[in-house]
This record gives structure tokens, C-alpha cells and sequence, in this order.
């Protein structure tokens, strides 16, 4: 309501209307539909009288006041000259302005239309200062109008009252009336017996909400206090406050958020009201409280800042006293199949981008929970696992790691760029929640460094030096860790095979250095100091074939098809590495000696000899052995991945792999989505691998069903295990300025509904959407 007060010029209108006045273009005593005219006002009604004691001026029947604004002339441009030369050259002719004598006198003046004021009858007096209008009072500028049955103005003070007064906005599609709407002072407002609405209303049509209010008091850029404000649905009022205090500010406000409310088969009834602190343009805090009937309270702090796209970050912390987690709880433990003792219950998670200029760059990345059933638990909901990572995947195209992930990643990393070369800095520490924490613990980085790069030397004979070194300094509170140096420079050239063919070999020595460290009671066995040092040989040959079928013999479109066949080799010889420690994948480097080989098509749609968009692709690949222990299976499995948009809407990913033994297809992996103008989107995705007994499939409905309604749909479930691992159901109404959702989500060991409302075009404490 504040909102559109604030920003409405209708009272500023009507100062410009009394200025017109004081314009004082009426000089006749009495005139009959009288016209009046000047450069900037047009001004009719059907009769203009002048008295002279008080100085006053009345205008009666029809008054019709135009205030309009002369558009400057645009110079003419003298004819461009077009020379052979400028064509041969490719030069850009350049618009040359005429000079004031080729300028013609006759340039037509054009006006457009600022004001428009009508009224039935209008009276200024002079020695007061005052205007009253009354009858049809009508103000109607670019995006709003102001009308009302009587007005009257102070042009000294700039006030107004204005009766029985309806302001409506286009902009922020703003409904306001008001029985009497006051202008007390500079930007401060006072309204009796009236309601607001933040959407379009049509003549003759009932808001579909709106509050109301006895009395208002509004400071522009600050807030509006209603005294006996009702909320209503329609004309039905639904809620009643004796006093209530918005913001009014066209920005983001502080102030409560609508509550968000649940049910959960263990969490039992719940309700979270947000409360929203603008800081400043750029930074805010948002304090959820949430109370959960068989729970506790479980309060939450959000941190943002955008500064620019490359300078943001987003922190969130979340706290429970959990009154279910205890030993003496067995059903729910029962039920649920949880092995969390902790009754303190906690999860905090950010993520940053920093730039800071001549390459320089910086990200942070937290992930810090009590538990590890606490993401599976509290995965809906305002600060839910799903919503929160919804907002990084967003806002910083990075998701957290997957819920059931019991090794939680925090990592702050420096980045450095130029050309060709790239430095990264690290630090990565783990947050561990594993139920079995026997044995030794996650590793951590402290520091990880990585530089690598490459350096062509076309002058000898297309040389190219890549390279590859990082340094590790490997910590665990409990097991073997250590300091590991990798250096791995890789020597690369084309080979001169043929015209027709794409050849490249490339060989590549490497060696790693350990300082081997125990930490906690671990005790290393073998020499504190390793070393390994081997090398690889790389080559390949392949070619291109490409060729255009068009569609028909006069059709300028058509299919565009690249085939690429090639065939690798690789050869690493085996090493001893029985005594180095194992902290990733750098340090075990497998004996090869094989080739691969494969057939990679490419098809894309193409018009007028341009390329239109995407269609598809097919890659087939395998992979021979010439090692003894492959001697009795060398072949591996045949890979095929197709890739295809049939339409630009429709996108199909499929993956599987063969095998030649007898097995059949040991893996499937099924993923297609399709997306529409109006919003739709369906997505699919089945996977089946043999290897670890993995089958299950994957649904996504988001759609429109009719009408204002919406519905989503998405489900997670395992073929293998006969079991759905997540459901989540939505239904939203869209209203032209509100929305409500209700949404329920099924796991194994929860149920839960939700219900959002939302009112559009208010600030923040009534629907703000972050």
C-alpha cells in the first residue's frame, strides 16, 4: 500500500494543474466555450469567468486542460555519397550534418501529450492561493491516473485533500481509494476509509485482495501505519489488526515475510515467519523462526551480499535443540532407521566469489552439518537442504554436495590466470558425519597448490610443451598423510603423416616425491621418503569427413553430417608403488599398453550454408589391450553415447555400454528433458548399471494444467530396491497478483506438507520474493 503511495505522482499532478492555472490565460470576463491556447497548454471549457473582488478565476462545463511538450526537430542528414573507392576499400560512410544555409526554414513542430486534466468545474483564488475542482476530477499522465469527485489544493504549501479519490498505476499495476486521500506535507500522505491493492483491478471487478483501513498515515520512503487494518479476500475480511506498520519504500524493506507453514508426520505441526533485513542496497539478513510442535525451536540466520556478478556471497546457518533426538525416542528412531545421538543439531553452508581484478579470483565454499540424517531430514521447507541448494546452484552455479554425502567439502580457493598458464591455490578441510568413524580420517589440503600451462612453439616444428606440477601438503587428524610433489611436463608434436589425416604423438615424464608423515597413533612402516619416476607415450590419427544433405533439390536447408574416425595409442610402463601412500588418484599410475579406437559423428541443421542449430551426435568407442593379463578378455566394452535435439525443445541423452563376452548391456543411463514457450518442462532420466546392481528411475513435471494453475512433480525411484527414495508434489494457484502452494514430499522415513502464500508487488513484509 506504502509502495505505490510513495511512488504516485497523482498529487504532484495536481500542482502542476493549479501552476496552469496561475498560468492565468484567462482574461475575458465571461466567455462561452471558451479555447484557450499556448505553446505548451491547451485549455477549453464552456465558460471562463474572472472576478476581481477576490481576485479569483472560475472555469464551468467541460474544462479540458492539455499540457503538452514540444520534441525537439531532428537535423536532416545530407545524402551519403557512395564512391567506387569507399566499395573497394570497404569503408564505412560516414552521416555528414548540413550546414546552417542548406538547412531548410520550414521544420514541421511536433508535441506530445504530458497531462490531461478534466473537471466539471474549477475555481482559483488568487489571494489564497488555493484551487478547488470538483465534479469528474480526472488526472491522467503516462502510467497513471488520479481521479476523484472534489479536489482542493494550497499551491504555498503543496497540499492537498481529494474526496472519494481512486489512484491507479500501470507501472506496479497499483489499485488505491481512499474516502479521503490527504497530501499533509513533502511526502507524507493520510488516508480515511481506504484500500489498496497491488495489482490491476478492472472497472466493476472486486479486488481479489486488498488491506483496508479506518485511518493511514504514510511517510514516503519510510513506513505506513493503518490503525484497524483488515486483510480481505475479495470483500471478505479475513484478518484484523488494530495496528499495523508497513514499509513504503519502491526497494527492498525490512520487516516479516509471509510464514510458511507444515505439517510432518515427525516433526508434527511447524510454522516459520522470516524477517527481512535490509541493511543496504546491496547487503541484507534474513531471521527465520521456526517452531516445530514435536521438535523445538529451530531459529536461522541468512547472510547475503551482491556487490557485483563477480563479488558476492551467501552464508546460512540453521540450529535445533532436537527434542526427538534421544536414546529414549525408539520409535522414532525405529521408524526412521537414524543412528544420530545428538540432541544439538546444527548446519551452516556458504558459498562466495570474490574477483579481484588482473586475474585474480577467489571462491569459498562451507558445508558444515551435525549429523548425518540431518540433510535427509530437513530437506523442504524455507531453509531446507533443497531450497538452499536451489539458491547457490543459482546464484553461484555451484550446488552442495549431494544430502546423503557423509564427507561434507569446505573449500577456499585462489585462482590466477594469464594466456595459457593458470595457478590455484587451496585449502579443503572435511567435514566428517560418517556412522563408522573407525580407522583413519578424511584427509584435508592444507595447502593444495597447482600450476599448469602450455607453450606452443610453432617455429619448431609445431612443438608444444604442457605441463602439469602441484604440491600437496596432505593432514588427518587419525592416519598417513604427508607433503607430495608432482611434476608431470608433457612434449607434444603433429606427425607428418598425410595431408588427409590429423596425427599428433606426445610423450610425458613424470615424477612424484613423497614426505611421508603419521598423524594420531598410525605408525608408517616404510621409508619416510618415496620417490616415483616413469613416463608415457600418447599418439593418435584421425580424419574429418563432412558433407551437406539438403532436403530437397531448391530447399536451402538441410543436415549437415561430420564423421571422425581415430585411433589412439598409449604405453605406460609398469612401476613398483607397492611402498608409496595412497591419499588420491595421482598416486597410482596403471601399467598400459593398448589402443582405442572409435567413430564420433556429429549432425547439425544448417540454412543458407549457416549452421541453424544442433541436431545430434553418435560416438562409439573401445579399447584393446595388449598387456598378458588381459590376454583372455583384451576387448573392453563398447561405448555408444547419442546425443539428440529432434526439436529445439526436446533434448535425449543416452549412454550404454556392451559387452563382447556374453553379458549383454552391463549399463544404461536414459536422460531427456523438454521444455516449452510456455514454461513446461518434463524430464526423465533411468539408470541401470550391472556392476554394482544400480537400477532406478528419475521423473520432473513442471506444468501448467489450466487456467491459473500450476503443478510440479518430481520423484526419485529404486527399480533395484523396490523402493521410492523421494517424492515431491506441488500444486500452485497464480493468481494476477497473489499465489499459493501447497506442496507435500514423501521419503522413507518422513512426510511432509507445506503451504506457501504469496502477495505480488508488495515489499518485503507481505510476499517479497528474494
Amino acid at each position: 500500500m506504502t509502495k505505490l503511495l510513495l511512488r504516485m505522482s497523482g498529487f504532484n499532478l495536481f500542482f502542476l494543474f493549479s501552476l496552469l492555472v496561475l498560468f492565468s490565460p484567462f482574461t475575458s470576463d465571461v466567455n462561452a466555450a471558451e479555447s484557450v491556447n499556448t505553446e505548451e497548454w491547451d485549455i477549453t471549457a464552456d465558460r471562463i469567468i474572472r472576478y476581481e473582488k477576490p481576485m479569483s478565476i472560475v472555469a464551468e462545463g467541460n474544462i479540458v486542460l492539455i499540457k503538452r511538450k514540444k520534441i525537439p526537430p531532428k537535423l536532416p542528414v545530407k545524402d551519403i555519397e557512395v564512391t567506387e573507392w569507399s566499395v573497394l576499400l570497404e569503408e564505412e560512410p560516414v552521416a555528414v550534418e548540413p550546414t546552417p544555409t542548406e538547412l531548410t526554414t520550414e521544420i514541421k513542430e511536433e508535441y506530445q501529450t504530458e497531462v490531461t486534466i478534466k473537471a466539471d468545474w474549477v475555481a482559483y483564488d488568487i489571494a489564497l492561493s488555493t484551487i478547488k475542482a470538483r465534479g469528474h476530477v480526472s488526472v491522467v499522465t503516462a502510467g497513471e491516473q488520479l481521479m476523484a469527485d472534489q479536489a482542493v489544493v494550497n499551491l504555498e504549501q503543496e497540499t492537498g485533500t481529494f474526496r472519494n479519490a481512486t489512484i491507479l498505476r500501470d507501472k506496479d499495476d497499483m489499485h488505491l481509494e481512499g474516502d479521503v486521500i490527504e497530501k499533509t506535507g513533502f511526502k507524507t500522505y493520510h488516508i480515511e476509509n481506504g484500500w489498496v491493492v497491488t495489482c490491476k483491478v478492472e472497472e466493476g471487478e472486486t479486488a481479489p485482495w486488498s488491506f483496508a483501513a479506518q485511518d493511514v498515515v504514510i511517510e514516503q520512503d519510510g513506513y505506513a501505519t493503518l490503525k484497524h487494518a483488515r486483510f480481505r479476500i475479495k470483500d471478505v475480511p479475513v484478518l484484523y489488526s488494530p495496528w499495523l506498520m508497513l514499509p513504503v519504500k519502491n526497494k527492498r524493506q525490512t520487516g516479516l515475510l509471509f510464514p510458511e507453514l507444515s505439517t510432518s508426520q515427525n516433526s508434527g505441526f511447524g510454522i516459520n515467519v522470516p524477517f527481512f533485513w535490509s541493511i543496504s542496497d546491496s547487503t541484507d539478513m534474513t531471521i527465520y523462526t521456526e517452531y516445530m510442535i514435536d521438535r523445538g525451536y529451530m531459529p536461522a540466520l541468512e547472510f547475503n551480499y551482491v556487490k557485483s556478478a563477480s563479488d558476492k556471497g551467501l552464508v546460512l546457518g540453521n540450529y535445533l535443540d532436537d527434542k526427538l533426538s534421544d536414546p529414549s525416542e525408539t520409535e522414532y528412531y525405529s521408524d526412521t532407521g537414524f543412528t544420530h545421538t545428538n540432541q544439538d543439531r546444527y548446519w551452516i553452508r556458504g558459498k562466495a566469489d570474490q574477483d579481484f581484478g588482473q586475474g585474480w579470483t577467489s571462491r569459498l565454499d562451507v558445508d558444515i552439518v551435525s549429523d548425518r540424517d540431518y540433510l535427509t531430514e530437513f530437506n523442504t521447507g524455507l531453509t531446507g537442504f533443497q531450497s538452499s541448494n536451489d539458491r547457490f546452484l543459482e546464484t553461484f552455479g555451484r550446488s552442495l554436495e549431494n544430502k546423503t554425502d557423509d564427507q561434507r567439502t569446505n573449500l577456499f580457493a585462489v585462482l590466477k590466470s594469464w594466456g595459457s598458464m593458470s595457478l590455484t591455490g587451496e585449502l579443503l578441510a572435511i567435514n566428517d558425519v560418517r556412522a563408522d568413524k573407525s580407522g583413519d580420517t578424511p584427509l584435508w589440503n592444507l595447502p593444495a597448490i597447482e600450476f599448469t600451462g602450455a607453450l606452443p612453439f610453432e617455429e619448431l616444428y609445431g612443438l608444444t610443451l604442457d605441463w602439469d606440477t602441484s604440491y600437496n601438503n596432505f593432514w588427518r587428524e587419525e592416519g598417513i598423510g604427508g607433503h607430495r610433489f608432482d611434476i608431470y611436463p608433457r612434449l607434444s608434436a603433429p606427425l607428418p603423416i598425410s595431408p588427409y589425416l590429423e596425427s599428433r604423438a606426445e610423450i610425458g615424464v613424470r615424477d612424484t616425491y613423497y614426505a611421508v608423515q603419521d598423524y594420531g597413533d598410525s605408525v608408517w612402516a616404510n621409508d619416510s621418503t618415496q620417490n616415483r619416476l616413469t613416463y608415457d607415450l600418447h599418439a593418435e590419427v584421425g580424419t574429418t569427413l563432412m558433407r551437406t544433405f539438403g532436403f530437397s533439390a531448391a530447399d536451402e536447408e538441410g543436415l549437415r553430417h561430420e564423421l571422425r574416425p581415430f585411433v589412439n595409442y598409449d604405453y605406460r610402463p609398469d612401476v613398483d608403488q607397492e611402498e608409496l601412500p595412497y591419499f588420491d588418484g595421482v598416486d597410482r599410475v596403471y601399467q598400459t599398453n593398448g589402443v582405442s579406437y572409435g567413430l564420433d559423428n556429429f549432425f547439425d541443421l544448417v540454412r543458407d550454408g549457416e549452421t541453424n542449430r544442433e541436431y545430434g551426435s553418435l560416438k562409439i568407442r573401445q579399447a584393446y589391450s595388449f598387456l598378458d593379463q588381459d590376454s583372455d578378455e583384451p576387448f573392453s566394452d563398447i561405448n555408444v553415447r547419442l546425443r539428440w535435439f529432434p526439436i529445439s525443445a526436446l533434448f535425449v541423452d543416452y549412454r550404454t555400454d556392451v559387452s563382447i563376452y556374453g553379458n549383454g548391456f552391463v549399463r544404461h543411463n536414459l536422460n531427456s528433458t523438454y521444455t516449452n514457450s510456455r514454461g513446461d518442462n518434463f524430464g526423465i532420466e533411468y539408470v541401470f548399471d550391472d556392476t554394482n546392481n544400480t537400477e532406478q528411475i528419475n521423473a520432473l513435471v513442471r506444468t501448467a494444467l489450466f487456467n491459473n494453475w500450476r503443478a510440479n512433480f518430481m520423484i526419485q525411484h529404486s527399480i533395484a530396491d523396490d523402493e521410492t527414495n523421494e517424492a515431491n508434489l506441488s500444486i500452485i494457484y497464480q493468481a494476477l497478483c497473489w499465489s499459493v502452494e501447497l506442496g507435500t514430499q514423501y521419503t522413507p522415513t518422513d512426510s511432509t506438507i507445506l503451504l506457501k502464500f504469496n502477495l505480488a508487488n508488495i515489499g518485503a513484509p507481505f510476499g517479497f520474493t528474494y
